[in-house]
C-alpha cells in the first residue's frame, strides 16, 4: 500500500510517500520481474496463466465498497476493468506478462 501525503511549509511544497509492503506485495513484484506468468508443465508447455495475486481482505474490502471496477471485473470478467485495478493497485500483478 502507497500513501502519499503533501506538506505545505511557506511556499514549498513536500510530497512524503510511505510504502508499506507486506510479504504477497512483496513476492508478487519478484515473480513480475523474473516471470511471464505462464504455469508449465513438466515438457516447458503452458499449462495456465497467473497474472495477479490479490490479497482476500481487499477483495472483500473492493466488494463491500461496491468498487465498480472491481464488481465489472468479478462478476462479467471485464478486461477493461481489470487494466483499471492493475492501475490503481500495480503490487497485485505478479507476472510481467500481458493478458
Amino acid at each position: 500500500m502507497v500513501i502519499q501525503e503533501l506538506e505545505a511549509r511557506g511556499d514549498e511544497l513536500k510530497l512524503i510517500t510511505h510504502a508499506n509492503t507486506d510479504e504477497e506485495e512483496r513476492l508478487n513484484w519478484e515473480r513480475a520481474q523474473h516471470d511471464d506468468g505462464f504455469i508449465r508443465d513438466e515438457r516447458g508447455r503452458p499449462q495456465g496463466r497467473v497474472l495477479a495475486s490479490v490479497p482476500a481482505a481487499e477483495a472483500a474490502r473492493l466488494e463491500a465498497m461496491y468498487d465498480l471496477d472491481w464488481l465489472a471485473f468479478s462478476r462479467n470478467g471485464d478486461k477493461a476493468a481489470l487494466r483499471r485495478l492493475f492501475a490503481r493497485f500495480p503490487e497485485w500483478r505478479c507476472s510481467s506478462g500481458r493478458f
